[in-house]
């Protein structure tokens, strides 16, 4: 788990984390390890989404324990459509994603049911997109590129290519200028 720890001194107001997140709902903060309400504190992220600061309005009183962590919510971000191409980035942002939260919860102790619960969701995420990759690697997406190929084919070269893409019959010599040598 990514965390950074200050001690309130009762004027600071800002506090500075260094660390990866992907949305500004990630980063938590915890006061005297309560768990601090998203209103009650500003976040200044970087552009990088590599860290940032957190402002509070009031500064911690002397002594004060401040904790800045990530915590990373598992929902699905991208919505992959099954007839659409898959783009390298998104996947890529997917199982980094994935990755970071297994990080996260490899780093700390999780009560075993939640820890099920969790499990059954990631596992139902990665399993949808890999039927999602597998649907556009096999029948759905290619398939339907692999005929839409043979029906312009077969109406560019009449009679010389059958429904498995197969040639049916040798071109004949007049049709050697219009096609090249088949």
């Amino acid at each position: 788990m990514y965390k950074v720890s200050y001690f309130g001194d009762g004027q600071t107001l800002e506090f500075i984390f260094v660390f990866p997140f992907f949305q500004e709902s990630d980063i938590r903060v915890a006061l005297n390890e309560e768990v601090l309400d998203f209103s009650q504190y500003n976040i200044k992220i970087n552009p990088e989404f590599d860290g940032g600061s957190v402002i509070f309005a009031v500064p911690p009183i002397d002594g004060a324990k401040v904790d800045i962590f990530r915590q990373i919510s598992l929902e699905r971000t991208i919505d992959y459509q099954p007839t659409l191409k898959i783009d390298p980035e998104n996947l890529n942002t997917d199982f980094n994603f994935i990755l970071e939260a297994f990080k996260d919860f490899k780093s700390i102790d999780v009560d075993l049911a939640e820890w099920k619960n969790i499990h059954d969701n990631v596992v139902s995420s990665i399993e949808y997109t890999i039927s999602l990759i597998e649907d556009k690697l096999s029948g759905g997406g290619v398939l339907g590129l692999y005929n839409n190929l043979l029906s312009v084919l077969a109406s560019a070269v009449p009679n010389l290519i059958n429904d498995y893409g197969s040639i049916a019959e040798i071109a004949n010599n007049e049709n050697a200028d219009d096609y090249g040598i088949l």
